[in-house]
């Protein structure tokens, strides 16, 4: 798999403030034993080979040490000194405490150019203003949130660390995780050039990619626990809790499709997966453990109960149209369960035609005495779960008009919702 490399540049070391110095040469020893004697880091990535590399992104500010860039030293073309001397004029500080000028592009894409045809790898550069504070925060996060735009189609990113100011690695690794969230399948890797303190000409190529897995899964736990969207989170899980990753994909299934009648199927499998939690697992893993151990929880004796528990938990995380639908079938399960068999739970013929004549004999009762419509109940029952039928009806025809010629507005849903569940609360004490 092919890389595009993301690095950044800051102003380098200086030994006094006489004699410049840029980054200092430093010995980056691999894992493997490979290493590389450099002032860049990320030419010892490239020429030892650490990942197939075939595109360079260097990010930096107007003053960054872009002359840093240049190898002058080994390059002595007329071209490459006067790039150089370019840069430098308008990169580094003439007297100690003065701004210098800044970068111009002009000069970036001669260096663009340059560093194209010394690596042999196509190289692009972005840069931005000097000032990193609160003010510049949201003209940055544009700057970085764009850089995945430019990464070549299908590579995956290998994120560089080591040069660069430092608040400018957090501000691009948070840019990287928004622009890259709707992709799941992008692998990102992040690379460090680590200095030896003992003996600061040699250095160490650090991987830590891990922080990357565990931010994601931070933000894939964050977004199940609130929407009950574990498709991220199931594919973050599944070299850990291979049952536990299933479960939480099938619970995610029946949310996003409002296959609510599934969610008794939904727990024996969660069930199934908590007996298989992984010995010695990782402290991370019991967020998940706990958050479908709830889920559990929302089992009644009967499916009716345990609709109506899962109705209360969708609606509890704001998945109110979910809600909505789940009571209704709630209200369908009642009427199977008193007056059918379970192969009609979710048989909407049989609801048209018997189930929905049997509610109305609680939505419209008459007093055995007096053979008159008995309003307390038809103000208890009645009308709600009329109301939530009309409404459920109105959401599975994509929001059409109810019989008075009315769209169904967001706004109202909370109401109804709440209307349809005192509705179904009294019918189920009704027909205790």
């Amino acid at each position: 798999m092919s890389y595009t490399l993301i690095s950044m540049i800051g102003t380098g070391m200086y030994k006094t403030t006489e004699n410049y110095e840029g980054y200092v040469e430093t010995d980056y020893f691999l894992e493997n034993g490979q290493h590389k004697q450099t002032r860049l880091f990320m030419q010892a990535l490239l020429e030892c080979k650490y990942k197939d590399i075939n595109q360079i992104i260097i990010l930096g500010t107007d003053t960054s040490s872009w002359d840093c860039l240049v190898d002058k030293d080994k390059d002595e073309r007329d071209e490459t000194l006067e790039l150089w001397s370019d840069l430098f004029d308008q990169c580094e500080s003439k007297n100690k405490g003065e701004q210098p000028s800044g970068v111009t592009r002009e000069n970036l894409d001669r260096l663009e150019k340059y560093l194209t045809e010394r690596f042999s790898v196509e190289v692009s550069i972005r840069e931005h203003t000097h000032s990193v504070d609160n003010n510049t925060v949201a003209q940055l996060f544009e700057c970085y949130s764009g850089i995945t735009k430019l990464c070549k189609k299908g590579n995956n990113i290998l994120f560089d660390i080591t040069h660069g100011f430092r608040s400018m690695p957090v501000l691009l690794y948070q840019s990287l995780q928004y622009s890259l969230s709707q992709q799941t399948n992008q692998l990102v890797e992040i690379v460090y050039g680590e200095l030896d303190l003992n003996n600061k000409s040699k250095g160490y190529v650090r991987n830590l990619s891990e922080y990357w897995k565990y931010s994601e899964l931070t933000n894939a736990l964050s977004i199940f626990n609130e929407k009950l969207d574990g498709f991220k989170l199931s594919e973050l899980l599944s070299k850990y809790w291979a049952k536990g990753s299933k479960a939480v994909k099938s619970l995610s299934e029946i949310v996003q499709t409002n296959f609510a009648l599934q969610i008794t199927e939904v727990i024996k499998q969660i069930k199934n997966s908590l007996t298989a939690y992984p010995q010695n697992a990782p402290e991370w893993l019991l967020p998940v453990k706990e958050s479908l151990e709830k889920i559990v929880k929302l089992e009644a004796p009967t499916v009716s109960g345990t609709l109506y528990n899962y109705s209360l938990f969708l609606n509890e995380h704001k998945l109110n149209i979910q809600a909505v639908i789940t009571l209704q079938v709630t209200v369908e399960a009642i009427i199977v369960e008193q007056f059918g068999s379970p192969d009609q739970y979710g048989d909407y013929e049989w609801w048209k035609t018997t189930g929905r004549e049997k509610l109305n004999q609680y939505k419209f009762p008459k007093d055995k005495k007096t053979k008159k419509w008995n309003s307390t109940e038809w103000k208890d029952i009645g009308n709600p779960l009329t109301n939530l039928e009309a409404f459920r009806n109105q959401i599975a025809h994509g929001g059409g008009k109810n019989r008075d010629g009315n769209y169904p507005h967001a706004a109202n849903i909370p109401a109804i919702y709440e209307s349809g569940k005192r509705g179904v609360e009294n019918l189920f004490d009704l027909l205790k």
